[in-house]
């Protein structure tokens, strides 16, 4: 049998606990939270910069992945044709926003990693350890994006540009009815009064 005492004991070591507990998690919180400011001044810092392999064309991509610098070599317009220098500015572009959403993922990764579980801290409450969504790899190690092909180098069969819609067909249009020049038409005008 237990006494008053007893179970006062037993109370306040359990408070203790769950108070020293609080406290942890607490600490932990405001460690978070600041690698967390700390993860988000630095991904809106990120910038990436691609160069094309003949270098022509340099780009600069910004923390939201807009085209923040372009720059182009003197020789550019001599080298390649427009519609050359506009696929592989937009491929610079693209693989640059990769890399900018990557060296970000990989910026927060961290932080989701350690994350506790509730289950952990109260008994039988419900998991949230799926409602967590995973952090995506946004470059493929192993497979880099391909460069865009300079037309040059496209086969010779085939064609620089998609062929054209085949036209319309014409229009066959019914012969006009002849009237003598005496007589007014029925038509909808006149209505038939004369």
């Amino acid at each position: 049998m237990s006494t008053p005492g007893d179970d006062r004991a037993q109370k306040e070591a359990r408070n203790a606990a769950m108070r020293e507990t609080v406290d942890q998690l607490l600490d932990k919180f405001n460690q978070q939270t600041a690698q967390l400011r700390e993860a988000q001044r630095a991904a809106s810092e990120l910038t990436a910069e691609l160069s094309s392999p003949d270098g022509l064309v340099k780009v600069t991509v910004d923390a939201q992945g807009a085209l923040a610098d372009l720059t182009l070599a003197p020789t550019t317009f001599d080298r390649t044709r427009p519609e050359a220098l506009a696929r592989t500015i937009r491929d610079l572009v693209r693989r640059g926003m990769l890399q900018v959403k990557q060296e970000q993922a990989e910026l927060f990764r961290p932080l989701t990693a350690d994350l506790p579980d509730l289950a952990e801290f109260i008994e039988g409450a419900p998991s949230l350890a799926g409602l967590m969504p995973e952090i995506p790899d946004f470059l493929d190690p192993e497979r880099e994006p391909e460069p865009a092909q300079d037309p040059e180098s496209r086969p010779i069969l085939r064609p620089a540009t998609p062929p054209a819609p085949p036209a319309p067909k014409p229009v066959t249009r019914r012969p006009r009815p002849t009237t003598d020049d005496d007589e007014m038409p029925e038509t909808w005008m006149t209505r038939g009064d004369r």
